[in-house]
């Protein structure tokens, strides 16, 4: 009986010694996995900061009439567009999701409007009028809405 009784009481503590191991093992692995999440999120807040900087400062456009009014300051919205885009394709390539068909449409569409922006500030033939760099901004607007939407994440939270 003795026996038994110690076989058992040995069987229960390398039982719970395992246990306890797997648990701490659990928590150390989980505690890794949702630190990573939640690293790529801030990296993706950050990296979305900066779009949103960008783009507002290429907001000021709206307040102009034509390009020969922002001669001055043409630089500086051709350095904001050049951003905005190195930001968008980064967006887009490291925080690509292959399994959502819309959220890659709506990362393409900013890509593509930015890109667009970029080019008409990057070249030094004036081919472009105001008017269409407002629209490729609008188009960029929407397509950062409608992935807000779509991802359901609200302003101002």
């Amino acid at each position: 009986m003795g026996k038994a009784v110690m076989s058992a009481r040995g069987a229960f503590f390398v039982s719970s010694v395992i246990l306890i191991f797997c648990m701490v093992f659990n928590g150390f692995t989980g505690a890794a996995h949702a630190k990573e999440e939640e690293k790529e999120k801030s990296e993706l807040a950050e990296l979305m900061c900066g779009i949103d900087m960008h783009y507002k400062v290429l907001e000021r456009l709206a307040t102009y009439f034509s390009f020969e009014e922002i001669e001055n300051e043409r630089e500086i919205y051709a350095n904001a567009s050049s951003r905005l885009l190195t930001h968008c394709k980064t967006a887009t390539t490291k925080f690509a999701r292959p399994d959502d068909d819309k959220y890659q449409i709506l990362n393409n569409a900013m890509l593509r409007a930015s890109e667009s922006i970029n080019v008409m500030f990057a070249g030094t033939e004036k081919t472009y009028t105001l008017e269409d760099v407002l629209w490729q901004m609008g188009i960029l607007r929407q397509s950062c809405s409608d992935c807000h939407k779509h991802l359901d994440i609200q302003f101002g939270r």
